[in-house]
């Protein structure tokens, strides 16, 4: 037994990986009767788990819904106790910050689909890193419409994009005790925040505004999230004793299906390297 850091941390198939943890759960059942002398005993419950991992980047390896077999060295040199076992994608973060000059990165939470077990494991991660700055990037924006116009977002400081499987959790005869999962509904939401001069203009628009908006990662690509329904606009107002810089954070949400033209219109999600993620 010694005490080592994480420096050597991997998750198998992702790179420029920053940390990962897992969290390990039995659902114990308690119990008190008669015979217990006023005390609590409990039994074994179903076991379950569950996992993240943060990396830089702009485009996740895996996205919700999909499956995968985790696999997270502590130690890449010499395969430490590691966590390996089967996974399902619950949800991923895409992170972008403008203001901050930030370096975008992103995070993939996952939940159980197999027993979890721990053990000598061999990962490694052999990219060239080419961590992508958030310096440059910029949102568009366009009605929806037959011949879509897109139009930039002003003063635009950072945006977080929020895609996720409502995965189905299931307990049976054939799963040993162990929580399983099948793959839910695609969502997504993004939330983005700018500088306002003006809370009724084009920058800032009207709830339940339908739109097609692109989220660019660099100078060329972007995701492209069609449609999109303006929920909340939050954050809007002017501080006067600290002479804050006036701001908005606006709010959207996945409208899958929309009507362009009196037309019901499918939408979709693309990734920044042009492949759809949604509908599949």
């Amino acid at each position: 037994m010694s005490v080592i850091s994480g420096k050597n941390g991997v998750v198998n198939g992702s790179a420029e990986v920053r940390d990962w943890s897992i969290t390990s759960e039995a659902d114990l059942q308690a119990y008190v009767s008669s015979a217990t002398k006023g005390g609590t005993s409990r039994t074994a419950g179903n076991e379950d788990w569950n996992g993240t991992y943060n990396a830089y980047g702009h485009t996740p390896v895996r996205m919700p819904g999909e499956f995968f077999a985790f696999l997270g060295s502590i130690d890449k040199l010499v395969g430490v106790d590691s966590g390996a076992s089967g996974a399902i994608v619950d949800q991923v973060e895409i992170r972008i910050d403008i203001e901050a000059g930030a370096i975008i990165d992103h995070s993939v939470n996952f939940s159980a689909n197999a027993v979890l077990t721990f053990g000598a494991a061999v990962a490694s991660d052999a990219t060239v890193p080419a961590p992508p700055s958030s310096k440059g990037t910029k949102i568009q924006t366009a009605a929806a419409i037959g011949s879509p116009v897109f139009t930039n977002i002003l003063d635009y400081r950072t945006c977080t994009i929020t895609i996720t499987s409502d995965n189905n959790v299931y307990v049976s005869s054939e799963s040993a005790g162990q929580v399983k999962r099948t793959a839910g509904n695609i969502d997504f939401s993004v939330s983005y925040s700018v500088y306002a001069d003006d809370f009724s203009n084009a920058n800032v628009p009207p709830v339940n505004t339908v739109a097609n908006l692109r989220v660019f990662v660099n100078a060329t690509q972007f995701w492209d999230l069609k449609w999109v329904r303006y929920g909340d606009a939050s954050d809007m107002g002017a501080n006067i004793e600290s002479a804050d810089n006036v701001a908005a954070t606006l709010n959207v949400m996945m409208e899958g299906y929309t009507d362009v033209a009196s037309t019901p219109t499918e939408g979709f999600i693309k990734k920044p390297d042009g492949s759809t993620f949604w509908p599949v």
